[in-house]
């Protein structure tokens, strides 16, 4: 990459720290135990482990809330958690993040999610939720809340994992209120939910949620095998910008007005991908925030991702490890995306 193509993207960059960008979604507690392989407990044929560390990070909305704030973006996070030690946990992570946490308490539990480990085998995951729509009461002090942050942003990023936040009022009343305002919505919904939004700009979806969105779309219709005819055929049926993410393969950034983009991934042998979809989500949305086209945030986000998924465990890419990548790009590295 030559020098004035680098300066470009590293200006993009350093623009980060004038965008806000407000995340709603699901916030989770992730909790990971590190454990030493004893052999066979005694009492039934199961894994003897025994625990030699824990560590708390943010899932989840907050894992987005958490990669924008990495990447220097103003970032607030209006979500649900409960009144119980992982709220208030999540809430601490969240705040010593640099993140403006907007909680509304639930009667519910937090989301918690505890995978237990030793070295490199992932024995088990235990899930704590419940996911109800929420109360009449929830719903109305979530839209205040909603109401005021909105205003405020220039973006807002939709996190949904499914948990019974976004019902089809909710997600329309959201809409409501970032058209009023003029404020582009980025989202990554589950498939099961595509129906609630009409006013999406941007999803980002893997290759399995692609082609259940395709399903939920067109009832009857052949599956596309080509991801990039699946990407095309999304983008229009949604009116938006489509960026899938293929894991090895890369992404393809598909804008509803038609230009399409492929950019090869940069990283051959990942360590983990666990969070690396929102790391690509929240580099797109940074990007994007600071009036920059669909062909540089897709490039940075790839770029994010590379080194995200370089690390061992789930890794939020700073603004400044971003600047040192675009640095140590040759002049022979492929900066360009690949015309779809």
């Amino acid at each position: 990459m030559d020098g004035e193509k680098k300066g470009k993207y590293s200006d993009l960059i350093r623009r980060f720290a004038t965008a806000q960008i407000l995340v709603i979604g699901d916030v989770i507690l992730d909790t990971y135990l590190d454990c030493r392989a004893l052999g066979v407990a005694s009492e039934a044929p199961v894994p003897l482990l025994e625990i030699s560390k824990q560590t708390h990070t943010l899932g989840g909305a907050a894992n987005v809330a958490h990669n924008l704030a990495k990447l220097g973006v103003k970032t607030s996070l209006l979500g649900l958690v409960g009144n119980d030690p992982n709220g208030r946990h999540a809430a601490q992570l969240i705040q010593e993040s640099g993140i403006h946490f907007l909680p509304l308490l639930t009667s519910r539990p937090t989301l918690h999610k505890s995978r237990v480990l030793s070295g490199r085998h992932y024995f088990l995951r235990l899930d704590e939720e419940e996911p109800s729509p929420l109360t009449e009461r929830e719903a109305t002090a979530f839209l205040e809340e909603a109401s005021k942050a909105i205003r405020n942003s220039k973006v807002v990023l939709v996190s949904d994992y499914d948990k019974g936040m976004f019902t089809a009022a909710l997600a329309k009343s959201i809409e409501a209120l970032s058209i009023q305002h003029g404020i582009p919505i980025f989202g990554d919904i589950k498939p099961q939910n595509i129906s609630h939004w009409t006013h999406l700009s941007l999803i980002t979806p893997n290759q399995i949620e692609a082609r259940k969105l395709f399903s939920e779309l067109t009832l009857g219709v052949p599956e596309l095998q080509n991801n990039l005819e699946l990407a095309r055929s999304l983008s229009q049926r949604l009116s938006c910008d489509i960026v899938l993410k293929m894991a090895e393969k890369g992404l393809i950034a598909v804008a509803f007005s038609g230009e399409a983009y492929q950019f090869q991934a940069l990283c051959r042998a990942p360590e983990n991908v666990s969070g690396a979809g929102d790391t690509v989500l929240s580099t797109l949305a940074a990007v994007l925030a600071v009036k920059a086209g669909l062909r540089e945030a897709a490039f940075l986000a790839n770029l994010a991702a590379s080194i995200a998924v370089s690390h061992p465990g789930t890794h939020a890419v700073s603004d400044q490890e971003l600047l040192e990548k675009i640095e140590g790009l040759e002049v022979e590295d492929e900066d360009e995306p690949l015309e779809a």
